[in-house]
């Protein structure tokens, strides 16, 4: 019975000194405030992960787990590209320059288009495709930045007067940090 007691007596005291606290430091500094319902992300595509699928196009997957079936059936995905310096919503067409070697051997600059697309995917991601303007370009696409916002349904039915077109007045609306 004493080593019963003495078991007892132990656990309690180490219960007891696991719950003392020190004392308490000063109160840090006040946080962002932000948006648990919206969710935003900067996702950079490489050249080596787009796919060249029905010999027209390239493909790129992108998971993004904030998309769930809330979001995908009642509220929003957003997708933009960054353009120069600023996001553009897409889809979109982009209009670019690209190079070439022409038979002299000397460079080339031809003026090029191309439809970046999106398709939103009810198991958490995006699918984006990206047309060049002649339907056949062997030429991967560069290296570019895609922002995705994904906004519950609960706060996107509330906000009719965000222009969703803007990423920067959807930042503001939703208080997102870049």
């Amino acid at each position: 019975m004493k080593k019963l007691s003495l078991i007892c007596m132990t656990v309690l005291a180490v219960f007891a000194m696991a719950s003392c606290r020190g004392p308490q430091g000063p109160q840090g500094p006040a946080g962002h405030d932000g948006n648990a319902n919206v969710s935003s992300s900067t996702v950079t595509i490489h050249t080596d992960d787009w796919e060249w699928v029905n010999d027209c196009q390239w493909t790129v997957t992108i998971d993004y787990p904030a998309i769930n079936s809330n979001v995908y059936n009642y509220g929003a995905v957003l997708v933009y590209m960054m353009v120069g310096n600023a996001w553009s919503q897409v889809p979109l067409t982009y209009y670019y320059q690209d190079s070439f070697i022409n038979d002299q051997g000397q460079e080339e600059i031809i003026n090029c288009a191309a439809s970046i697309e999106v398709a939103t995917l009810n198991d958490g991601g995006v699918q984006l495709f990206w047309t060049e303007s002649d339907f056949f370009d062997g030429a991967r696409p560069d290296k570019h930045d895609f922002k995705i916002v994904a906004i519950e349904a609960s706060v996107y039915n509330d906000r009719s007067d965000v222009d969703y077109s803007d990423y920067n007045a959807v930042k503001t609306a939703f208080q997102l940090a870049d």
